[in-house]
Order: C-alpha cells, then structure tokens, then sequence
C-alpha cells in the first residue's frame, strides 16, 4: 500500500523543511508531502524540539514525513509516537532488520536507497518497506547532493516492481521535473536542493514552479 494518500498525480514531496512558513509554502503550492530531516549532521538538520512547535499547524492534507539517517531506536521511536509524524523514510545505511523492527510503530515506511550500476529490482523487492525512494549514490552523504541518477534504469526498476510504489529523487528541479516524469513514471517525485536559495530555505518561486512541473498537462 502506497504510505500516502494518493493523488492523481505523481506524489509531489518537498524535502528539508525548516520553518513553518516554507511548510506552508509548499502545501499552498500543492505539495502532497514534505520531509523534515532529523539527521544532526545534514546542512537541513531541523531538531525535533523545533520542528515539534510547528508541525501540528499544518492542514491535514499534507503528509509529514520524517527523514531519518542511521537514528538510534530510541529516536525512530519518539518521532514515530509524537503524533506529528505520518511516514517514517529511512535514508542511510540501515538494515532490512532495521526497517522491519520500526514496523512495530504502525507507521508507514519508506526506505530510499542509491541507485547503482548493479541494483536489481529484486534486491530492491525484498526491502520491507511501504514504498522506495531512489536517489542518487554519493558515497559519505545521504541526499540533497543535486546529483541526478540514470533515468533510464530507474524506468527499468519502477517498471520491474510496479505496481509497488517508488519515487524518484535526485536532482530533480522544476527545469528537468516533466521529463524525469515522462521517462520514469514513479508514484511520485522528491526535491530538496532543486527547489531551495541555500540549504534548507526553500525559494516561492522554484517551489511553485516545481509543483506545477509536475502535475500532468
């Protein structure tokens, strides 16, 4: 089951959110999801302490993912039962294990994985997760690098494992957005640097160009 109410459209999440005023940017431009990433050592670090004054005063119809990098048990844990987070995405180096012991949380999963040359749809199957997300591999970073992967084989994977979910991400901006669509067609699609004038400030204009790039004509 895909872990987000899903649209008509290509899913449209809008990673790295900071502030409550870039959060209710992107879901006033049409964003279907946003990521808040809790990993202390990304340039789009948002603590919980601050993130958790804010993310009950967004509308209802924006899923709120929670972006995790390697996190001990016990903070999957306290995201996953605040009551603030929708979908957990586990986006480093964890474990199958990993993954499938959060289950217990009730929350859908999300495991976003480096697309490689020698990725095979069925390894990428066997992940217990509710949806994938492919970036790109930058060995030592863990997303928003703005490197875009080979479309080509990623069509190939989300072909290969349709109809469950997988999003696209990985230097996608409001320039490359449709054609990424067209030639890949995932569940849906992620940005972060390709929509923002620094790390973790969101620019209006790319967000809404973005969003709009993305709907079908």
């Amino acid at each position: 089951m895909f872990p987000f109410p899903q649209p008509p459209h290509p899913l449209t999440k809008i990673c790295g959110i900071t502030t409550l005023a870039d959060a209710r940017l992107c879901a006033d431009a049409g964003a279907d999801a946003i990521g808040i990433n809790f990993y202390p050592k990304s340039k789009r670090f948002h603590p919980f302490e601050k993130a958790a004054l804010w993310l009950a005063d967004l509308p209802p119809t924006l899923t709120r993912v929670a972006v995790l990098v390697n996190a001990p048990d016990e903070e999957v844990q306290r995201l996953a039962t605040s009551g603030l987070i929708d979908v957990l995405q586990f986006h480093g180096d964890e474990s199958p294990e990993t993954v499938r012991a959060a289950r217990r949380f009730g929350l859908p999963i999300i495991k976003a994985l480096p697309l490689l040359p020698t990725t095979t749809a069925a390894e990428l199957a066997a992940w217990p997760a509710d949806a994938l997300l492919l970036d790109a591999h930058a060995p030592g970073t863990y997303g928003g690098t703005g490197h875009t992967i080979d479309w080509t084989r990623a069509a190939e994977i989300i072909q290969s494992l349709a109809p469950f979910p997988v999003l696209l991400s990985g230097g996608l901006t409001a320039l490359n957005i449709a054609t990424a669509i067209q030639q890949t067609q995932p569940a849906g699609v992620d940005t972060a640097s390709g929509v923002e004038s620094a790390p973790g400030i969101k620019d209006p204009d790319k967000v809404r160009a973005f969003i709009s790039g993305a709907r079908p004509a």
